[in-house]
């Protein structure tokens, strides 16, 4: 049972972005500032009252608050985030204890425009403020996961370590922008956080692909494309060295694109026989990039290199077709073109998860490996993660989990009511009981855009 409904989490938020926003016109002492800070204060204490700790934070421009990802903000939370990031701040953690001079202090702190990250550190210190801890981008939290085992499997700490995975690539694409060898440890960091859960359950972030930041493409397809990749690995049964290699390659693998023109990589229309040459070097250059890190063993960069050079091997870069590749490139390349084919971009509209492994299927034996397309159209059910169905009942629903022992009867998330009404609250539905029994069966793919609905907001890692 989660300690926050949605409602509850959007009202926290939104009381904690108004008073922020307000004290900077009235005291604190003033109504307009006291009263949303009780009601603010009594909310929390009730949560808190139920579990040691609550949190809120930023992952690449999407607000989350517990469990649940604000994917169309208010202008209250639009606001907040953007304090958040201005602040560089990823993680507001509020522990159990809080006092009410504590809450109306950090607010009071928090408001301050311009107040740097380790200036809000060093006054909550010495204002005494114990019960809110600040994380920013790439670190970990206070709290060791020896101390809260069970903590890797809140679904709101997928969608944190989603977010530090983001911000890792961010940061490693900045070095490059400033001519300066990017700094391996937050992306070594993350994928071995990501390993340990992967290994145990290895489609069990897969539903975090399926969030699509299409202003900032490139990270999040790095991110997903290491998620799928070490996924792949783990089903395969490879060790653990090899899935965390998958991981970090996976995430890596476009970094030379942040050297391409902005213009080439964002052209609307085809590109120009030399401007897609000029596209082509990405790999080379994400190479060269890699093989200069600190800390990343030579054949990450080789995988990175031959991302693009195709089971056939006759993709690009020319020069390197001739180079003793390993099956972890190929790996990769599925990854790649499953997580590219899925997302929206400027040329091309996206394919729904379920057509996507049929379009995969035609590329075998030439762009990807056939066993290896087989393996992950296994991995992912015939419904992958993602899909968005009509049952036989009239209901619409967004595949939330596959079933092993049925690919036609997935775990479902019941969006829209056999009348049509939407649920405000989406229902999981299993489509065989455990009894045996059918609760409904799926008789069709659907459009989620022809019906509005984000599929990322559905099915990363359990929160909507």
């Amino acid at each position: 049972m989660e300690v926050l409904d949605s409602q509850v989490a959007l009202k926290i938020a939104t009381l904690f972005s108004g008073a922020v926003k307000g004290i900077g016109f009235y005291p604190a002492s003033h109504p307009a500032i006291r009263q949303p800070l009780l009601e603010l204060d009594k909310i929390l204490a009730s949560a808190l009252g139920r579990t040691q700790e609550i949190s809120w934070g930023v992952i690449d421009g999407a607000m989350f608050f517990g469990e649940h990802l604000f994917i169309s903000p208010s202008t209250a939370i639009v606001d907040l985030t953007n304090r958040m990031m201005e602040k560089d701040i990823e993680r507001v953690i509020v522990t159990a204890g809080l006092t009410f001079d504590e809450l109306q202090s950090f607010v009071r702190l928090f408001s301050v425009k311009g107040s740097s990250f380790e200036t809000l550190i060093d006054n909550l210190k010495q204002e005494g403020i114990v019960h809110i801890r600040l994380v920013r981008p790439g670190e970990e939290t206070l709290e060791s996961e020896e101390e809260n085992p069970d903590k890797a499997e809140n679904g709101s700490d997928h969608l944190v370590m989603h977010g530090q995975a983001l911000s890792a690539i961010r940061g490693i694409c900045r070095d490059i922008e400033r001519g300066r060898i990017p700094n391996s440890a937050p992306i070594i960091r993350v994928v071995d956080r990501m390993l340990g859960l992967t290994m145990q359950e290895p489609s069990i972030l897969v539903g975090l692909t399926m969030i699509k930041d299409y202003d900032n493409y490139t990270f999040n397809h790095c991110v997903n494309v290491g998620i799928l990749a070490m996924a792949l690995g783990a089903s395969l049964g490879l060790d653990a060295m090899s899935v965390k290699s998958l991981g970090i390659a996976g995430e890596l693998h476009d970094i030379g694109k942040t050297m391409i023109s902005k213009k080439i990589l964002n052209k609307p229309g085809k590109l120009s026989s030399a401007e897609f040459d000029e596209m082509k070097r990405h790999s080379e250059l994400g190479g060269k990039i890699v093989r200069e890190m600190q800390g990343l063993d030579p054949h990450i960069a080789q995988i990175v290199l031959g991302h693009h050079i195709h089971f056939n091997r006759k993709g690009y870069p020319e020069w390197a077709q001739k180079l003793p590749f390993n099956q972890l490139i190929d790996i990769v390349a599925v990854a790649d073109t499953y997580d590219a084919i899925t997302t929206l971009r400027v040329y091309q509209s996206p394919v729904n998860p379920h057509a996507a492994l049929n379009a995969m299927l035609k590329l075998s034996g030439t762009f990807l490996d056939g066993s290896l397309v087989a393996s992950f159209i296994e991995m992912m059910g015939k419904y992958p993660v993602g899909t968005l169905v009509r049952l036989d009942t009239n209901e619409v629903g967004i595949v939330y989990r596959p079933n092993p022992l049925d690919e036609e009867a997935p775990i479902v998330k019941i969006l829209i009511e056999n009348d049509g009404t939407r649920l405000s609250v989406p229902r999981e539905q299993s489509l065989v009981e455990q009894d045996g029994s059918c609760y409904a069966s799926i008789v069709a793919v659907a459009d989620p855009h022809l019906k509005n609905i984000d599929v990322g907001k559905f099915v990363s890692s359990g929160n909507y």
